[in-house]
């Protein structure tokens, strides 16, 4: 790759957001400071896993609303909200209340249809 120069002028990180079953305030109290130290780093955006009946971010809309009261300019985004377990209304309203309080931070991942259910 000799005489090639390589530019990245963004980069971000993905935290999965998971906890220990019986204490879920430290988990996402230290998923917060990870994305305020990710800021402070110099990192363009920070992305958060939305997980349903397992020890992690249950609600990434109610996640990055407090997150954004942690940060001021690093980008937030979902990656991803599987929206075949949302109602459509109340997910864009609670997104657009955090793109509001972030001041248009926020980016938006989103996976169609129903994610696989166990046999």
């Amino acid at each position: 790759m000799s005489g090639r120069n390589i530019s990245i002028s963004h980069i971000g990180f993905l935290t999965p957001g998971n906890y220990p079953d019986d204490d879920p305030l430290s988990g996402l109290e230290q998923t917060l400071q990870q994305l305020h130290y990710g800021e402070e780093l110099g990192f363009d955006s920070a992305w958060v896993r939305q997980r349903h009946l397992e020890p992690g971010i249950s609600s990434a809309s109610a996640f990055l609303a407090a997150a954004t009261q942690r940060t001021s300019r690093i980008e937030l985004g979902t990656a991803v909200i599987p929206i075949g377990y949302e109602s459509p209304y109340r997910l864009a309203e609670d997104l657009a209340t955090v793109d509001i309080l972030s001041r248009g931070r926020l980016n938006v991942g989103v996976s169609a249809g129903t994610p696989l259910m166990p046999s």
